[in-house]
């Protein structure tokens, strides 16, 4: 029979002996739509892979991330997909690391179908350390008592990094991620669009998207964060940046003694808007002197009208 593209794209696989499979089109042509290009695609499954499978199809799936990671190339465009019901727990800080330039990892499934990710040691992480990588829909879970020093880590070389649709939970106030998201000096073009952060109230929390240096030209945006943190829930103080975006956003941060909302180094600029903030420190207001700003309302009491959290411009 004909390799037929008409028949594939309705998940009816012709075969050699003449038959003809079913599978679930969407499944099945988000894969194919990808290897138009030169990348290849792999498949991971916890529930059904193993380490010595091939991963080019959900019946050859791999059993982890890092053994997809380990069959990709750089800059090929390799995307590995998750599929449905996979769940890794990752105890240690090389347990789950992304470092071929240019491989998407995607979730697939929705709810509480997402692949989840469980981190059960302080040390633990998902760590990015090579450029234009990207992660989407996948679901982080802490569980280490003590706190989860940082949940996802973009190191120096992630440059282009983009996190769409992340969700991460705290499990306890005793197992938090101290950091959710950290970004390292020199790592420029971030995008983190889509994040749901389920903090609890309580806990040693200090930031959950932290900037620890320079991040010229990122952008975090369309973001819902409940969290009790000590510091700035988005914090990019260490560093000036050019041109940073902060746009489209929920913080509500129950801390009251130190807790902020957004903070940027007074010479760092861009672009706030569109955000709406929750910070229980009386007085507290977001920061970022030489950022550009529209939209932005703060309230520091519970059910209790927010402000601009700048004075309006005569």
């Amino acid at each position: 029979m004909a390799f037929d593209g008409m028949l594939i794209k309705a998940g009816i696989i012709p075969r050699s002996n003449g038959q003809l499979e079913f599978r679930k089109p969407a499944l099945f042509t988000q894969g194919l739509n990808a290897a138009v290009g030169r990348g290849k695609v792999f498949y991971v499954d916890s529930n059904n892979g193993a380490s010595t499978n091939s991963g080019r199809t959900p019946y050859t799936a791999l059993s982890s991330v890092s053994e997809a990671v380990e069959k990709c190339e750089a800059n090929r465009g390799d995307i590995i997909y998750l599929l449905p019901g996979h769940a890794e727990t990752i105890s240690s800080a090389s347990g789950c690391v992304i470092d071929v330039a240019g491989v998407s990892v995607i979730g697939l499934g929705q709810g509480e179908n997402r692949a989840t990710f469980t981190l059960s040691a302080a040390a633990s992480k998902i760590s990015i350390t090579a450029a234009s990588v990207r992660l989407e829909n996948v679901k982080l879970v802490s569980s280490y008592t003590g706190g989860v020093n940082i949940g996802i880590s973009l190191g120096a070389d992630a440059d282009g990094a983009i996190l769409k649709d992340i969700e991460m939970r705290e499990s306890a106030n005793t197992k938090e991620w101290l950091i959710g998201i950290n970004v390292a000096d020199g790592c420029n073009y971030v995008t983190i669009d889509g994040l749901k952060y389920y903090g609890t109230p309580g806990g040693s929390t200090t930031q959950v998207i932290k900037f620890a240096g320079v991040s010229n030209y990122s952008v975090v945006k369309n973001f819902l964060i409940y969290v009790d943190a000590s510091g700035a829930a988005i914090d990019a103080l260490t560093k000036a940046s050019t041109w940073m975006t902060i746009a489209n956003g929920v913080i509500h941060n129950l801390d009251t003694s130190a807790g902020l909302t957004v903070s940027v180094k007074s010479d760092t600029t861009g672009f706030m808007h569109d955000l709406r903030l929750s910070g229980l420190k009386e007085g507290a207001l977001p920061a970022g002197a030489a950022m550009a700003i529209s939209e932005v309302y703060i309230s520091n009491v519970i059910f209790k009208q927010g402000f601009y959290g700048i004075a309006q411009d005569s």
